[in-house]
């Protein structure tokens, strides 16, 4: 899976290729195209030609946070991306969120676009094809990023570089420009809701829906983590919070990593989560086609 540095029982991984094999360079963008949504409406669709067209790329060098290594990509900035998808209103939204291959759903707020350099990458330079190597599960496995991977300016950026895989989503083909509450109305919290599960209602939007879905609403990737049960009816808060910190501490060799390590204020956000799940146990909603 990609970055699960939220509330992840299960991962699955996207499509893989052994070590050792890849794609010629000039086979990274063929049939490579994104499609853009507006609130689950669909605005436009441009493959890798168009915005060459469009935009010039650029040759970036990052510090991927999955091989740990400095590799250099082909990228488009992400903004000019977007301005070419929604024009400049896309600035004054919420949240983009990211549709993977394997049903990855990660939600990165607009600020964090703005206040950072993202790019939207196409090919890997070298001769790794438009792979990366990822160790998972006690095995290194070589991942397609096809057709998209979103990538950040990392090493004069010492928060982003601290946050590692934090918003690097791959095999990305759509984006859509949310808010949360109309999003995830479903996972949205009862209205007399405290702060304290409000604010973990956001922090599951951002570090957990990506993989999870609450009410049949978020990533498809882990287990659906309300309806018909809860994880809060069947653990108690105690080896709940151990899972979401160190889930190695319970099981050996597992998917899910824990909550990025770097965050601010961890423990207190590890607590919202839980605070949330709590909440939502007498809050469920049957899941549409369920």
């Amino acid at each position: 899976m990609k970055r699960a540095d939220g509330l992840v029982f299960a991962l699955a991984m996207g499509a893989c290729v052994p070590l050792g094999c890849s794609r010629g360079p000039d086979e990274s963008s063929i049939g490579q195209t994104l499609t853009f949504l507006n609130e689950s409406r669909p605005v436009t669709s441009l493959t890798v030609e168009a915005l060459k067209a469009r935009i010039e790329p650029r040759s970036v060098e990052v510090f991927e946070p999955y091989e740990r290594a400095r590799v250099t990509f082909t990228a488009f900035p992400l903004e000019k991306v977007l301005d070419q998808a929604y024009g400049p209103s896309w600035r004054t939204r919420e949240a983009i969120l990211f549709t993977c291959r394997d049903g990855y759903q990660p939600t990165i707020p607009v600020r964090r676009v703005l206040d950072h350099r993202a790019f939207l990458a196409f090919a890997r330079g070298g001769n790794a094809g438009f792979t990366i190597v990822k160790y998972e599960e006690g095995t290194r496995k070589r991942i397609e990023l096809a057709p998209f991977y979103v990538i950040w300016e990392n090493f004069g950026d010492p928060r982003v570089r601290n946050e590692g895989d934090y918003g690097w989503p791959y095999q990305v083909f759509q984006i859509d420009l949310i808010s949360f509450q109309s999003r995830f109305r479903e996972m949205a919290p009862p209205p007399d809701a405290g702060p304290e599960v409000t604010a973990g209602f956001e922090a599951f939007v951002v570090h957990c829906s990506k993989c999870h879905a609450i009410n049949g609403r978020g990533g498809a990737v882990g287990p659906e983590l309300n309806y018909p049960v809860n994880p809060t009816e069947y653990l108690k808060d105690g080896w709940l919070r151990k899972w979401i910190d160190d889930p190695t501490s319970m099981r050996l060799a597992p998917r899910m990593p824990p909550l990025n390590p770097d965050l601010p204020e961890r423990p207190r956000i590890i607590d919202e989560i839980i605070a949330y799940l709590n909440a939502m146990a007498s809050h469920k909603i049957e899941p549409s086609g369920s």
